[in-house]
C-alpha cells in the first residue's frame, strides 16, 4: 500500500511539474508577444518553443508548439526587414541568413520564398550603394550575388552588365544585357550598348584605325539603327572616306543630312556628297546634291555646281 501511494505521490510531482514547464512556457510566450522590439519578440518566441516542446505531448503545448513553427519564421523575417528598411545591408544578410535558417527548420516554404526575393534585393540595393561610392569591386560581388537569387531581376542584371562592359568582358555583359533586355530594360540596355560602340568607335576614329572605326560604328547601329546621336553617321562618312570608300561614305552622309538640319545645310557635306557621286557615276545624286549648291554663298561651290548642272 505505501509503494502505491509513493507511486501516485511521484506521478503527482510530475504531473505538478509539468504543469510549471508549461505555464512557465505560456509565460514567455506573452513576453514575447509584448516585447518592445522585433529582435527581442524572436527571442522570446524561440525560447517559448524550447519551453513548450520541453513540455512533451501535452495536447496545449503542441498546439503552441506548432503555432510557433509559423510565428517564428515570420518574426526572423520581420528582423530582417527592419535592417533593410534601416540601410543596413550587412546587418540584413546575416538576419536573412538567420531566416533563411529557421524557415528551412519549421518548413516556412512561403517565408523562404520572400526570404530569396529579399536576399536579391538587399544585394542589389547593397550595390547600388557600391556603384555611388564609386566602389565597383564591392558592386560587382553584390550584383553576382543579387543574380543568383533573382535571375530575372532587370536592373541587377542591367547594373551587372554594364560593370563587365566596362571591364572588357564583352560576352558576358552581353549575356546580362540579354536577361535585362527581357525584363523591362531594353531601352537602357540598347543606349548602353550604343554608347559603348560609338564611343569605341571614335576612339579608334581618332588613333585613325579607320576600319576598326567603321566596325564599331555598325555594331552601334545594330543595336540601335534609329540613335539620339545622328552625328554617327557623320563619323563613319569620315572613316569611310579615309577609306576611300565612297559609295559607303555617300550613304552615311545622306543619313546624317536626313538627320540633322544643320547637316543638310552645310555646303561642306553637300559637296562631298555631289563629287562623290560624280566619280560613282551616279548622276541622280550628283544632280540632287549640286542642285542644292547652286545658291551656295560660297562662290567656288556655286559655279561648281553650275558648270555640273549645265
Amino acid at each position: 500500500m505505501k509503494k502505491i501511494l509513493v507511486v501516485f505521490a511521484a506521478l503527482g510531482l510530475a504531473v505538478s511539474a509539468l504543469a510549471q514547464d508549461f505555464n512557465e512556457a505560456v509565460e514567455t510566450f506573452n513576453k514575447a508577444a509584448q516585447a518592445e522590439t522585433k529582435a527581442e519578440a524572436l527571442s522570446l518566441f524561440k525560447q517559448a518553443f524550447t519551453q513548450f516542446v520541453a513540455c512533451g505531448e501535452e495536447a496545449e503545448a503542441q498546439e503552441k508548439v506548432e503555432e510557433l513553427k509559423g510565428i517564428i519564421p515570420a518574426y526572423s523575417v520581420a528582423v530582417a526587414k527592419e535592417s533593410i528598411a534601416a540601410k543596413d545591408y550587412d546587418a540584413a544578410i546575416v538576419a536573412l541568413e538567420a531566416a533563411a535558417a529557421d524557415c528551412a527548420e519549421f518548413g516556412a516554404e512561403d517565408k523562404a520564398a520572400e526570404v530569396n526575393d529579399l536576399f536579391g534585393f538587399t544585394y542589389k540595393a547593397s550595390a547600388k550603394k557600391a556603384l555611388a561610392a564609386k566602389d565597383a569591386g564591392a558592386a560587382f560581388a553584390n550584383l553576382k550575388k543579387a543574380v543568383e537569387y533573382l535571375p530575372e531581376d532587370g536592373e541587377a542584371q542591367f547594373l551587372l552588365g554594364r560593370l563587365l562592359l566596362s571591364s572588357g568582358k564583352i560576352d558576358e555583359a552581353k549575356a546580362a544585357f540579354e536577361v535585362a533586355s527581357a525584363n523591362g530594360k531594353d531601352a537602357d540596355v540598347k543606349k548602353q550598348l550604343f554608347n559603348y560602340y560609338y564611343n569605341n568607335g571614335q576612339k579608334k576614329q581618332q588613333a585613325k584605325q579607320f576600319a576598326a572605326a567603321v566596325e564599331d560604328y555598325a555594331a552601334a547601329l545594330e543595336v540601335n539603327p534609329e540613335p539620339e546621336k545622328a552625328a554617327i553617321f557623320f563619323k563613319m562618312g569620315i572613316s569611310y572616306g579615309a577609306l576611300g570608300k565612297k559609295a559607303e561614305q555617300n550613304e552615311a552622309l545622306k543619313k546624317y543630312c536626313a538627320l540633322d538640319e544643320a547637316a543638310a545645310a552645310n555646303d561642306d557635306i553637300l559637296l562631298t556628297i555631289a563629287q562623290n557621286a560624280v566619280a560613282l557615276k551616279d548622276a541622280e545624286t550628283a544632280k540632287e546634291f549640286y542642285g542644292k549648291l547652286a545658291t551656295s554663298k560660297n562662290e567656288a561651290y556655286a559655279k561648281e555646281a553650275k558648270n555640273y548642272l549645265k
